[in-house]
């Protein structure tokens, strides 16, 4: 019989020397009320928000960061993830959901390709409590890489020659290349891991064994790696693999042939990798051959179509009866026609056979991808086993039944997927930690937070297409192994980001917060005039008008600023932002100018229309800058502010109208302007010393030919005395009220 994990008592009370937050795992409780639609449905709880926030201001890295405080695999789940974000993104109620798979591996393999890799910080403690784990895969790397960072001595035991588990070994290089898995995993052991390969547990070592030298817990993350028996006639037959061990051995260089015609029978994705890795090893004739019709697929829909481009034939509603031999070698594969009786326990229609329809297809090899389940027979009877031979474990904790021994990923649930395995691996790491330390499993874990979306049945938007990742020709792909899809370039990628609509309030981004920390939106009730110009200017509903006064609600509010600045009655104003903090950088610009460069102006940029960091930008020396959340934040009184100190230009950098990230605000500001000019002309004062020119992250070039020409534009029409000329006009810049 096992002993359970025992609950050290000396080394709680080296703990409890501790501060809490030491050994905090990064994906403790969040703080927010309310999550957007993307980060709700993300099994990791990755903060999508704000890296795509992060993306469309050029911020890469800063992105990059983001992911990785809530996965060690960035590339990784760009290149392999079934995107449940995109399932639930808003904006497929739009046009089509965005791309945010792709997106995550941008800001990856931008780092991949420019070396950046940076090694994790590891906590120093030399003699931390030790954890084990069984299982190289992305549950067991995720914890062990949780658990690590918390200061933990992890040791990871695996069978296999070579870390990775599901990753390297049955996922296809052209869906994820070698080197990419290889510089992730690399990341995780150089934050303190110890990797015991080549060991397999309950021969080489078992798991009380592991008790008595000295390890306090154990998570189980195995994986589900043994193939489900098809149990027909000629399964053992010579040419006859099952999926998994076909595609591992493919990896591992064992298999390089399976002939000319091949049989796949199964419709998930391992049956469809199985497919399209037989095409590549030269066969001619792949049919994937499936009980059910195609609706009832489990495989990914975009995994069907790839193998459908790629020559892979379908042939729904059959089944294998037998296999057929020719000199002890497959020859042929038997099957019966089905049709779709009543629906079973998995809610699909069960296929039932139909009488006298059976036929033959002849075949070079067979290869059965009907399903996977997990190894369990090296764990201790007090472990209980469920049907399919996944290991009972609570669904809040992931504890089995024996305390100290946690379980997760496939090895729980069956196969599903690499997400699902890293969250499981993240929510062992955190009862690992509270087991050791001696606090509540459970507690404060199963809060659920409500989804917030600001989208409506009456918003009205204009569709964004989706970008479209450009991809290897299928003629191309069939000859050998290199990536198929090719990835965003950063272009590309700023585009897309650009079309995110930002469903939550503040994305927690933390860049740029001077001009976004409590930037919220104060009413002055006394003020308000009910004239709805908020209420128009908001795409995101944040404001509206009742009973007589404007009203805020804060989890919609972006803060950008646009309906302060459209406010006629001065009845709103920014609690961080302000005008009275906006005035006081145009007083203090007149020191940018004491070298005496002209023409002198003053540029208002908005903050996700040009990179802060761009390697190699400088802003002239004749400008100074101002930036701002959104152009529609700068209100006329800021423009005439900047006059009043005798600027010669002043130039406001915008999204385009068509592309301004909080919606209304670049059209806002586009409008004023327009009025503005107006304004000065009819004061003496040449219109094109104000301009609105619209830009975006990463077009820096474009920038700095907008500033020479408008530069050039001053030089023309030549300074004047802006500041008297106002005077004389008897402008009172105490009051709003100008247009």
């Amino acid at each position: 019989m096992a002993v359970p994990f025992p609950l050290p008592s000396l080394q709680i009370d080296m703990w409890s020397l501790l501060k809490e937050e030491q050994v905090t795992s990064s994906i403790s409780e969040p703080l927010e009320v309310k999550y957007p639609p993307c980060r709700k449905a993300c099994p990791a709880g990755i903060n999508v928000q704000a890296y795509i926030a992060l993306i469309a201001q050029g911020k890469f890295k800063e992105a990059l960061d983001i992911i990785r405080q809530s996965i060690p695999f960035p590339s990784v789940c760009g290149r392999v993830c079934f995107a449940p974000c995109e399932d639930a993104c808003a904006r497929k109620d739009v046009d089509k959901a965005l791309s945010i798979r792709l997106l995550k591996r941008l800001v990856a393999d931008q780092e991949f390709a420019l070396e950046l890799k940076e090694t994790p910080n590891r906590v120093p403690r030399a003699q931390g409590p030790k954890i084990a784990i069984i299982g190289s895969g992305p549950s067991g790397l995720t914890a062990a890489y949780e658990l690590t960072q918390m200061g933990y001595q992890v040791t990871i035991f695996d069978s296999a020659p070579k870390p990775g588990g599901a990753l390297r070994y049955y996922i296809p290089e052209y869906r994820l290349p070698e080197e990419v898995l290889i510089a992730e995993i690399n990341h995780i052991v150089k934050a303190g891991v110890d990797m015991r390969m080549e060991t397999t547990v309950g021969r080489d070592i078992t798991i009380d064994e592991m008790k008595k030298q000295g390890y306090e817990a154990l998570f189980i993350a195995s994986g589900a790696h043994h193939c489900v028996s098809l149990n027909i006639e000629g399964e053992e037959l010579k040419g006859v693999f099952h999926a998994l061990d076909f595609l591992r051995d493919v990896r591992c260089g064992a298999i390089t042939d399976v002939g000319e015609k091949v049989a796949v029978v199964g419709g998930g994705n391992v049956a469809i990798d199985a497919a399209r890795t037989a095409r590549r090893l030269g066969s001619d004739e792949v049919i994937l051959l499936y009980r059910r019709s195609e609706k009832e697929m489990p495989a990914h829909r975009h995994e069907v179509e790839d193998a459908k481009s790629e020559g892979v034939r379908f042939q729904f509603l059959v089944s294998p009866k037998r296999i057929q031999e020719r000199n002890g070698e497959a020859a042929r594969i038997e099957c019966i026609k089905n049709e779709l009786g009543q629906p079973d326990e998995s809610g699909r229609r069960r296929p039932v056979p139909i009488e006298g329809s059976e036929f033959t297809i002849p075949v070079d090899s067979v290869l059965l991808g009907i399903g996977e389940r997990p190894d369990v027979t090296f764990l201790p009877e007090e472990v209980e086993v469920a049907r399919g031979n996944r290991i009972v474990v609570d669904e809040v904790t992931l504890e089995t039944r024996l305390p100290g021994v946690f379980a997760g990923g496939d090895a729980v649930t069956g196969p599903a997927s690499v997400i699902e395995a890293i969250a499981a691996g993240k929510k062992a790491a955190v009862s690992i930690d509270r087991y050791i330390r001696g606090v509540d499993l459970k507690a404060g874990r199963t809060k659920e937070f409500p989804e917030i979306a600001w989208m409506s049945e009456e918003t009205s938007l204009e569709k964004k297409p989706r970008q479209t990742v450009p991809c290897l020709d299928p003629t191309a792909r069939i000859r050998g192994f290199k990536e198929v899809e090719l990835g965003f370039t950063r272009e590309v990628g700023l585009s897309e980001a650009h079309r995110c609509l930002f469903c939550g309030p503040c994305s927690e981004c933390l860049e740029n917060e001077k001009l976004c920390d409590a930037d919220d939106v104060l009413v002055d009730e006394d003020r308000c005039i009910a004239c709805a110009n908020c209420e128009k200017v908001c795409d995101y509903a944040a404001i509206k008008v009742a009973k007589s006064v404007a009203k805020v609600d804060p989890l919609l509010c972006k803060g950008c600023g646009t309906c302060v600045a459209e406010c006629p009655a001065e009845a709103l104003a920014m609690q961080n932002f302000s005008d009275d903090k906006i005035s006081a950088q145009i007083k203090g610009a007149s020191t940018h100018w004491s070298t005496g460069k002209t023409p002198q102006t003053l540029v208002f940029v908005c903050n996700w229309s040009w990179d802060a960091d761009a390697k190699g930008f400088e802003w002239p020396q004749n400008v100074c800058v101002i930036p701002v959340r959104c152009s529609g934040r700068v209100d006329p009184i800021h423009v005439l502010q900047a006059f009043l100190l005798g600027v010669d230009g002043v130039m406001i950098i915008s999204c385009d109208t068509k592309d301004c990230h909080y919606g209304f605000g670049s059209f806002a500001a586009e409008k004023r302007v327009g009025q503005m000019k107006e304004w000065l002309h009819a004061a003496g004062i040449n219109r094109e010393r104000l301009r609105i020119a619209p830009s975006r992250v990463g077009n820096e070039r474009h920038l700095t030919e907008v500033l020479k020409g408008f530069s050039s534009e001053l030089e023309k029409i030549g300074s004047t005395p802006l500041k008297e000329t106002l005077k004389a006009e008897g402008v009172n810049l105490s009051s709003k009220k100008l247009m």
